[in-house]
Parts: C-alpha cells; structure tokens; sequence
C-alpha cells in the first residue's frame, strides 16, 4: 500500500487537492489532525499540545491506512507537525523524529506558493510567512532525501501533475 502525502506551507491548497486526488482514485484521505485540535479548543495553541497533536496525526494516518486498498493520502503527515513545532516554538520532540523514520512514506507532493492566500482564522499565520515556511518543507524534503514531485499551476494543472506522479509508483 502507498502513502501519499500532500505537503507544503499553509494556505498552498493541499486540502482541496487530496479531497479531489481521493475522488479519482477512489481511496481515503486524512485530514490534517491540528485542524480539528485546534477547532476544539477554547484558546490558542502552546507547546504543551505539541505531543497530543503528534499522537493525533499519527492515528489519523493509521486510521486512513487501515482504509485503504492501494494508496491512501495525507493531507499532510507527521513531518509537518515536526517543522511547525520547530517552527512556533522552537522545539523537537525525540519520540517524533523517531516515529517518522520509523514510517514508510512513498511520494510526497510538495504544493508550491503560487495560488492566492485563504485566511483560515486561528489556523493560518500569514502570507507573507507563507514563502519561507515553502522553503522549509522543500530543504527537510531534500535533506532527508524523500522522493517528492513539485505542484504548482491551477487546480487543473495541480491534479494533473499529482495524478502523474502517484501513477509513476503505483
């Protein structure tokens, strides 16, 4: 079974194109866990979640797994919880970094910066964070040698380029 995983800074349309890539290919996709946390809390969120968040991510990708007939896609994965730790507050959770290597990730596609920013209150922090956040997934991405395909253009061109790309390793 292949896990895809849809990556990249905030607001790159990574939701919108796993829900679709989910429609063609007829197999589950995970949401990204932060966002129903953070729907659920009455205040902002601090480093002490960090270690809920992460459990959460990694259930929710198991859970989407467990459904799955040949691929299932991640609106995001574990790796993003690790740099937005690193990212807010600095931090590194050793139980983390070990649990995502642990894991078998096949492809990652890597959603470029280039449509408009959404404002999504509570869960985004900004576009002008948005380009710098991009590089950081793309250095980790490249540091830690994980295949991964760019995807960029409109949602025409995106779903394109992500249906190539996972029908490359299935």
């Amino acid at each position: 079974m292949k896990r895809i995983v849809l990556t990249g800074a905030e607001s790159t349309g990574k939701s919108t194109l796993a829900a679709a890539l989910s429609g063609y290919y007829g197999e589950p996709w995970t949401p990204e866990y932060v966002r129903q946390y953070v729907d659920a809390l009455d205040r902002d969120l601090n480093q002490s979640d960090l270690e809920r968040i992460a459990e959460g991510q990694l259930n929710t990708e198991d859970w989407g797994a467990q459904k799955a007939t040949r691929l299932v896609l991640h609106d995001t994965n574990i790796l993003s919880s690790i740099l937005y730790a690193n990212h807010y507050y600095g931090a590194s959770l050793d139980w983390i970094n070990e649990r995502f290597l642990e894991r078998d990730y096949t492809l990652y596609l890597l959603c470029m910066p280039d449509i408009p920013w959404v404002a999504d209150e509570g869960q985004r922090e900004g576009p002008e964070v948005r380009e710098h956040l991009h590089e950081v997934f793309k250095a980790s991405l490249e540091k830690l040698s994980l295949p991964y395909v760019e995807i960029s253009g409109n949602e025409t061109e995106r779903f394109g380029t992500a249906i190539s790309a996972i029908d490359a390793v299935l």
